[in-house]
C-alpha cells in the first residue's frame, strides 16, 4: 500500500501554484503523448515486418525472429532463458547497416542486428552501465515524486556521474519550499513502495527530426508507470533492477531561489552489501551532495 505523501505535502499547493507554470519542455509528457510519438516513430503495430536479430553470448548465437518495430531486445534475450534475460542491463545493438551503438533493453527493434547483452558485471562497460544506472535513479526518482506531491511539478535532470557519489534532479514548482527530515522519510517510504511495483522502463528512440517537431528535448523518451520524461541516454529495464535507495535530503538549486535539487543514493540489486557498508556509502553521498553548490 503507498504511503499518503499528499496528505503531508498538501498544505504547500497554494504557495507553489504560480512557481508550477514554469516548464522544462515546451510539450506536455503525457502517456497519451508517449503512445502518439512510439505510432510516429515506428508506425502502426497492427502491421509488422518480421526481423532476424541473433542474440550473441560468449558462448554461442542464436538467431530470432522477431516483429520489426514492436519487439525489444528483452524478448530476444528471453529466447535464452529468462534468468538471462532479467541480468540484462543494456544491450549493444551491431545492425547489419551502419555502426553499433548502445540501447536499452526495452527499446523496439528496427532492423536485423545481433545483440549483445551487457550486465552489472560487464567490466569493458562499466561507465556506460553506471551512468545508465544513476540516470534512471533520477527518472525513478521523478517519476514516484509527481505521483507523491500535491503540487504541479515538473524536472530537470543533470548528467549525474558514479564519481560523483550521488544522483540528483532539480525539481520545479516547489517555490524554494525543501523537504523536512519528516518529509523525506515518507517520501523514502513511498519510493521504496514504488520501486517494489516493478515497473517497466518503456523507451523510444527518437529521431532528431521528430524531436525538433515536437519540441522534445532530449534523444529518448521514457515512460515509467504513468509518467513520462525526455532525456538523453540508455535506461536500465526495470525499477526491479534497483536495490537499496535512499532520498538523502533536498537543498535550494544553484543560482535559483525556487528550484530544489534533490539528491540520493543507491546501488543495484544485483550488487548486495551489508548494512554497515551501505551506512558508510549513504553517509559518503550525502557529504558529497551538501558540499555540491
Amino acid at each position: 500500500m503507498k504511503v499518503p505523501v499528499r496528505s503531508i505535502l498538501a498544505l504547500r499547493k497554494a504557495s507553489t501554484a504560480v512557481a508550477a507554470v514554469e516548464k522544462v519542455t515546451p510539450v506536455t509528457l503525457s502517456s497519451e503523448f508517449f503512445d502518439h510519438i512510439r505510432h510516429e516513430v515506428y508506425g502502426d503495430s497492427k502491421k509488422v515486418d518480421k526481423v532476424v536479430v541473433t542474440v550473441k553470448t560468449e558462448e554461442s548465437s542464436k538467431p530470432v525472429l522477431v516483429n520489426r518495430n514492436v519487439s525489444t531486445a528483452f524478448h530476444c534475450l528471453n529466447h535464452i532463458n529468462k534468468q538471462f534475460a532479467d541480468d540484462a542491463v543494456l544491450v549493444e545493438v551491431i545492425p547489419s547497416v551502419g555502426g553499433s551503438y548502445f540501447s536499452s533493453v526495452n527499446q523496439p527493434l528496427q532492423d536485423q542486428a545481433e545483440i549483445r547483452k551487457i550486465g552489472f558485471d560487464t567490466l569493458e562497460n562499466l561507465n556506460l552501465v553506471n551512468e545508465a544506472y544513476w540516470r534512471s535513479c533520477s527518472l525513478v526518482t521523478a517519476a514516484f515524486l509527481r505521483e507523491a506531491l500535491d503540487v504541479d511539478v515538473d524536472f530537470k535532470f543533470s548528467d549525474g556521474n558514479i564519481k560523483d557519489g550521488f544522483f540528483s534532479v532539480v525539481v520545479k514548482g516547489l517555490d524554494g519550499n525543501i523537504f523536512t527530515p519528516d518529509e523525506l522519510g515518507t517520501i523514502n517510504r513511498f519510493g521504496k513502495s514504488y520501486i517494489r511495483e516493478e515497473k517497466q522502463l518503456e523507451v523510444i528512440s527518437i529521431p532528431s527530426t521528430i524531436a525538433e517537431e515536437s519540441g522534445i528535448n532530449g534523444d529518448n523518451l521514457i515512460r515509467i508507470g504513468r509518467q513520462v520524461f525526455s532525456t538523453n541516454g540508455p535506461v536500465i529495464r526495470s525499477t526491479r533492477q534497483i536495490g537499496r535507495f535512499l532520498i538523502l535530503r533536498s537543498k535550494i538549486a544553484a543560482k535559483s531561489e525556487k528550484d530544489v535539487i534533490v539528491g540520493g543514493v543507491s546501488i543495484p540489486t544485483k550488487q548486495p552489501t551489508s548494512s554497515y557498508s551501505w551506512s558508510l556509502i549513504a553517509k559518503n553521498a550525502n557529504q558529497k551532495f551538501s558540499r555540491n553548490l
